[in-house]
């Protein structure tokens, strides 16, 4: 018999039959608790999974559509780009910094060697930089990663333009980023235009720069 604190025969001195009923109610709850609590957890689980479901739907079918290519990065867009000062990913020991794009509409690209993605946007990403003959700038900021791994991710997609190193995700924090490509788009005044998360392709880049500087890559 399973003794109830507090039940104890020698203060009482009832013998066991007014403690059996209180023992088998509190085994009863103890049971039905947990079965609940288990029961609940999956409920959750799967709401959580259908939520996931559709939300991702959602955000390919908005993304196919064209019509939703730049997000607003802050609350007022056209708000100032967050400063900015990295190491740099090439040989060169100059640092990449957002001062030097002053006066030059800017494409920041933020990627790391592990995302998938990646692979395919970016040299995309440098076809538009070689075509473009300098009228906008591209940067690629290379965050929570290893230096290593994104050296070498950087020579097999053959990007030329510059790239700055963030394994702490500082920069990216400052930009909100969330996931991995994200594509910032910044004025030649230095103002917030706008964001595109996801993968870019062609079609969707020209859109972007368009809505953003008024201005297309060649092709």
């Amino acid at each position: 018999m399973t003794e109830v604190e507090g039940d104890d025969p020698s203060e009482t001195g009832v013998a066991g039959s007014e403690v059996a009923p209180q023992t088998d109610i509190a085994r009863d709850d103890g049971e039905r608790g947990p079965q609940h609590g288990k029961r609940r957890r999956v409920y959750l689980a799967l709401a959580g999974a259908l939520l996931l479901l559709v939300g991702g739907s959602l955000f390919a079918a908005l993304s196919n559509t064209g019509t939703t290519v730049l997000h607003p990065l802050v609350d007022e867009t056209n708000g100032p780009a967050p400063s900015f000062s990295l190491q740099n990913l090439s040989a060169s020991s100059r640092p990449v910094s957002l001062g030097e794009f002053q006066g030059k509409d800017l494409v920041v690209n933020f990627w790391a060697s592990w995302c998938y993605p990646c692979r395919t946007e970016m040299p995309l990403l440098e076809s538009a930089y070689r075509s473009d003959h300098g009228k906008v700038a591209f940067l690629g900021i290379d965050t929570n990663d290893s230096r290593s791994d994104a050296q070498r991710f950087l020579n097999r997609t053959k990007v030329t333009y510059p790239s700055g190193f963030d394994p702490d995700e500082k920069v990216g924090a400052e930009y909100g980023l969330f996931g991995l490509p994200v594509t910032v788009f910044i004025s030649s005044s230095g103002k917030l235009k706008g964001r595109h998360i996801g993968q870019l392709d062609g079609a969707t880049l020209q859109a972007a720069l368009q809505k953003a500087f008024g201005t297309a890559a060649s092709s």
